[in-house]
């Protein structure tokens, strides 16, 4: 199975993770992750079950759809769906688990269905970058 599996240590407890990652995620979430940079003036990730994970084009309402939250257990993981355009609808997942280590959380991200593109391999080693980043920019804004 072609998938991204990245582990990081934050030197926070996993309730201020967790509200970094699904409520502040405009604050860290930045350029060039974004569908349509042009346009793109943040991510909302919906609270609950069955939420949109969506990136906003304004405040109307406006944006693309990556994809839906399809695990919700605060404040220790959650999952959802995703999607780019030229997947011609196949959606893959990310699972994002936060465990307490002392005084610090673990963050292990797992993205997994690769395997599902026709150019998979590359769209996996495209990914293994950007989240080591995403990563890094939300310990960045949690511990500053």
């Amino acid at each position: 199975m072609l998938k991204v599996e990245k582990s990081i240590s934050i030197a926070a407890k996993p309730e201020r993770v967790w509200q970094a990652w699904t409520g502040e995620i405009s604050k860290w979430w930045t350029r060039p992750y974004f569908n349509d940079a042009e346009r793109a003036t943040g991510l909302m990730l919906e609270p609950h079950l069955g939420g949109r994970f969506i990136e906003t084009w304004g405040d109307r309402g406006a944006g693309y759809l990556i994809g839906h939250v399809i695990e919700w257990l605060p404040p220790h993981r959650f999952a959802f769906t995703w999607a780019e355009k030229p997947w011609s609808g196949v959606s893959t997942v990310v699972w994002v688990t936060l465990k307490a280590e002392g005084q610090a959380t673990r963050v292990t991200l797992i993205h997994e269905g690769f395997d599902r593109l026709p150019d998979g391999a590359a769209q996996r080693s495209s990914y293994e970058a950007g989240w080591g980043d995403l990563l890094g920019k939300l310990k960045a804004y949690v511990e500053h």
